[in-house]
């Protein structure tokens, strides 16, 4: 068994979701970008480099058919968790029948290997696992049925595992990648089943959340930001959103970590990288001012408890751990000093609300 890192825990970051207005922040934050796509293609690729529970693919959707009704969308989603692969997918049905002529592809593979995904038959010697499910019927409940069903589950229990190492580094067990798309748009969509269009690349990219926040400048840019950048068709934008804290969040880490900064770097050390090392012709991307935007931790009705979670000073304390991503040694460690952990819980009770910030930053293909 390999090691377990800390925000593979499926409790902690239920608990963030459900405890915060994340999703909805993120999300609004979206909404823009996708109004200003070109109206003057048939078809607009979009990747989600990372579904997480499937809430702001849902989103992206909904807000591509509100400004774009008639134009086919191919939407790609990366997620290597096979429990979010559900999630994600239990939230299409109804996006199908709101948006009929609807290409949605999921994969599990690394960032620099989705370029490869619908193109080749290998990546790295494992020939690549693949299902199409050609949806049939015009309504949710059967959709439903049919993406539920015993052929698509099965594939995914046998193909879509994932493999830690010994450094805790988590990859899959089979390259994978599923197309679900209707039958009766099926006309519409046939050119891009076969991979019949210009490039792999993509008129818009959102990358949330999709790297570790203490990881170094030169880890994020090379792992993913990099990647990514190069699956850009010309004018097409790279959108970037990560946790950078927030004045009660990072109170509360520096008392209980003191020597560990939870946030070291910004997108402005990002963007300022980039700039100085060239990834391919880098003067063809432009880079947007670096923008903060806020999520809090939701207040229950009432200063009632929620049943799963709690919304007390530990779902606090919990949410702020996840959100700084400390390591369960750490957390561990802490627990052995219950002084230092009154002072934690008093601090957080002294606070009126918990408030969380983000970053947004925009980087464009300019040709």
């Amino acid at each position: 068994m390999g090691k377990k890192r800390f925000f593979d825990d499926r409790l902690k970051y239920l608990s963030f979701i459900q405890n915060t207005g994340e999703k909805k922040a993120i999300s609004e934050k979206i909404y823009p970008y996708i109004r200003n796509l070109t109206q003057n293609k048939s078809y607009l690729r979009i990747l989600d480099a990372g579904t997480g529970d499937g809430t702001i693919k849902s989103n992206i959707i909904k807000s591509f058919h509100r400004y774009h009704p008639y134009t086919s969308l191919l939407i790609t989603g990366k997620e290597i968790s096979y429990e979010d692969l559900k999630n994600t997918l239990e939230k299409m049905p109804d996006r199908f029948v709101e948006h009929p002529n609807l290409l949605i592809t999921m994969t599990n593979v690394k960032f620099s290997e989705l370029g490869l995904i619908e193109s080749s038959k290998k990546i790295k010697n494992k020939k690549i696992k693949e299902f199409n499910l050609i949806l049939k019927s015009d309504n949710s409940f059967d959709f439903n049925d049919q993406i539920s069903g015993i052929s698509l589950g099965n594939f995914i229990k046998k193909n879509w595992g994932i493999k830690i190492d010994s450094k805790g580094k988590t990859s899959y067990s089979n390259p994978c990648i599923i197309r679900i798309y209707r039958k009766d748009n099926e006309r519409h969509l046939k050119q891009f089943l076969k991979n019949d269009y210009k490039n792999n690349n993509y008129d818009l990219i959102i990358a949330s959340q999709a790297y570790r926040a203490a990881s170094s400048v030169k880890a994020k840019v090379n792992n993913v930001i990099g990647p990514l950048m190069r699956l850009l068709n010309k004018s097409g934008k790279l959108l970037i959103t990560h946790s950078s804290g927030g004045d009660s969040i990072q109170k509360v880490l520096k008392l209980a970590f003191k020597d560990k900064e939870a946030f070291p770097n910004n997108a402005k050390d990002i963007t300022e990288y980039l700039k100085d090392n060239h990834f391919g012709e880098n003067n063809i991307y432009s880079f947007s001012k670096p923008s903060c935007y806020f999520f809090k931790f939701k207040k229950a009705p009432d200063q009632t408890v929620t049943e799963l979670f709690g919304h007390n000073t530990d779902a606090k304390w919990a949410n702020i751990l996840y959100v700084g991503q400390i390591p369960e040694r750490d957390i561990m460690e802490l627990e052995k000093n219950p002084r230092l952990q009154n002072k934690i819980k008093k601090t957080i009770e002294s606070f009126r609300e918990i408030q969380f910030k983000n970053e947004l930053f925009c980087i464009t293909k300019k040709r």
